[in-house]
């Protein structure tokens, strides 16, 4: 649509992109579809071709019946070309290695009002993601606050079930994750979340989380900047053994949490058989 349109209006690619203040081939990805771009952006192409609302509207036709983010789709194709991939994050267990029911609990957290259909379409794209980590996966380093791992999405037996995955996943050498015990020394990741992806043949390319979403950066400076921000993270971290040793140690401890909560409910109903014959 939007080649159609700039065409039709005489516009030149690189003068567009200069127009959008984004390189060429940003542009021509928008134009082949391999890149999704926000509504703000299709205004703004609106806006440079003269045209009526026309790429804005075929935006919006495009996303008004999707229940999963517009960006998903780009982060999981870039996702599917990585030869490493290193993650921080400081809230939540990273979507690339989250069980089925913490995904279903922590996007019902973050995306109130969705319905159950939307819900489980959201769920099934986080799944579709965790392909890549079968058969030949590429290195992915992950970092993680002591908060991501101890905060109860759901409940304390989808956390706990959560930990058994990661656990996992660490001990075949699919993820090489590490924790930032609470209150380090420094806090290199106050900023938020984010991912820095490297190619075999392509410039590494860096994403940062945001509430609705996540924003693409292929500026080298700020791919240089979420890289050392990565290595300060890792130098405040546990090492990959002790990590393992902590989230073990939660592990057990939501285990006997939930086992103590079964006896005590296995008490009460045992008293309130009791009392029911003693009536």
């Amino acid at each position: 649509m939007i080649k159609r349109v700039r065409t039709r209006s005489g516009a030149k690619q690189k003068d567009l992109a200069s127009a959008l203040n984004v390189v060429p081939s940003t542009l021509s990805s928008w134009e082949s579809g391999t890149r999704a771009m926000s509504e703000e952006t299709a205004r703004k192409i609106d806006q440079q071709l003269d045209s009526p609302g026309v790429v804005h509207r075929a935006w919006r036709g495009a996303h008004e019946e999707a229940a999963v983010p517009s960006w998903y789709p780009e982060v999981e194709q870039l996702e599917q070309m990585i030869t490493e991939l290193r993650e921080y994050q400081s809230q939540v267990i990273p979507g690339l290695i989250q069980t089925e029911a913490y995904a279903r609990a922590a996007n019902r957290d973050t995306s109130p009002g969705v319905s159950d259909g939307e819900l489980e379409k959201m769920v099934k794209a986080r799944m579709r993601r965790q392909l890549i980590l079968e058969d030949t996966p590429p290195l992915i380093y992950m970092v993680l606050e002591a908060t991501a791992v101890t905060r109860v999405i759901g409940n304390r037996r989808i956390l706990a079930g959560q930990l058994e995955r990661v656990l996992r996943l660490m001990e075949k050498r699919v993820v090489r994750l590490q924790v930032v015990p609470p209150n380090p020394g420094t806090h290199p990741g106050a900023s938020g979340p984010f991912r820095v992806y490297s190619f075999a043949d392509k410039p590494m390319v860096a994403s940062a989380e945001y509430q609705q979403g996540e924003i693409l950066m292929d500026d080298s400076r700020k791919v240089q900047s979420c890289l050392a921000v990565f290595s300060a993270v890792q130098a405040e971290a546990l090492s990959p053994g002790q990590s393992a040793e902590y989230i073990r140690k939660i592990k057990e401890e939501l285990d006997e949490h939930t086992a103590q909560t079964h006896v005590a409910q296995e008490q009460l109903q045992h008293g309130q058989r009791e009392l029911r014959r003693g009536g």
